[in-house]
């Protein structure tokens, strides 16, 4: 009886230290899987945050000035005197639109966060502008369009040449000829 009591003890403890074994190694795989897991999360979000400065700064001015634009390019439309500054204000409403919400959709990919609004500066010149009408609106908006789209293209020019984040880059390369087509009409248009 006391061979047959041994016997099952060693037995029992065998299990139990077989169980055990079995049960730490299972909870190592599931840590370690589990750690891979998190490493991989944190790796994707470190290439999500890792664009360096001028993506940063490109970001937030490309949307800035995009806001700022539409803005602009609807007090164009019914503040106007004339038809060629109402139909460039419905071309930038309409190439504007479009690339604020290229750009959205980019900084919703690539985990950016985008301004909700203008800066204080282009919030400035659309109140500015929004008391103005006739000849006056139309001088002063003629010369904020030349201003505005000069700064926007050296903007998307550094972009695409320094940007890391190559979404934001070809976005940038790709907005380039429709900035400069936008300068080229306000350029000539406001010079007559």
């Amino acid at each position: 009886m006391k061979l047959f009591f041994t016997s099952t003890l060693a037995m029992t403890i065998g299990f139990v230290f077989l169980s055990a074994t079995g049960c730490s190694k299972d909870r190592t795989m599931d840590t370690s899987s589990a750690q891979s897991s998190a490493d991989r999360s944190a790796a994707a979000d470190r290439s999500l945050s890792a664009s360096n400065a001028t993506d940063r700064d490109f970001a937030v001015i490309a949307a800035q000035a995009g806001m700022a634009e539409v803005e602009l390019a609807n007090l164009a439309q019914t503040q106007g005197s004339d038809d060629r500054i109402r139909s460039y204000g419905k071309k930038l409403v309409e190439d504007h639109a479009r690339l604020n919400n290229e750009l959205k959709d980019i900084a919703a990919k690539q985990a950016l966060n985008l301004p909700a609004d203008v800066n204080s500066d282009q919030r400035k010149t659309i109140d500015t502008l929004s008391r103005r009408s006739g000849p006056q609106f139309d001088g002063e908006f003629w010369r904020a369009a030349v201003q505005d789209h000069r700064k926007a293209i050296e903007e998307f020019r550094k972009e695409a040449a320094k940007g890391d984040n190559q979404a934001l880059k070809d976005f940038a390369s790709r907005s380039i000829p429709s900035l400069e087509e936008h300068l080229r009409m306000a350029e000539s248009k406001g010079a007559n």
